[in-house]
């Protein structure tokens, strides 16, 4: 069991919810915890699928094949904007 923190569009999605507990079922790499989020949050896993939303670990950005273990720090980050005005 993993749990990944949520922002923005991905919390509104989930009911408001700031955190989700998922279980990989014996998976241990990001495409396992993607296709967990198509079984419970759809909507989610389409952001993702559609490079809308990143997977991050440990506060990198991680791939389909990285690895996750259930002590990782995993957010999902939708898009953002920011940085200074010239």
């Amino acid at each position: 069991m993993v749990t990944v923190r949520l922002f923005g569009m991905t919390k509104s999605l989930a009911g408001n919810r700031s955190e989700l507990a998922i279980a990989l079922n014996g998976g241990r790499q990001v495409k396992d915890l993607v296709a967990a989020l198509d079984a419970s949050h759809p909507e989610i896993a389409e952001l993702i699928h559609k490079k809308k939303v990143l997977v991050s670990i440990n506060q990198d950005i991680a791939q389909e094949d990285s690895i996750v273990s259930d002590q990782d720090d995993i957010a999902l980050l939708p898009p953002f904007a920011g940085g200074a005005r010239p």
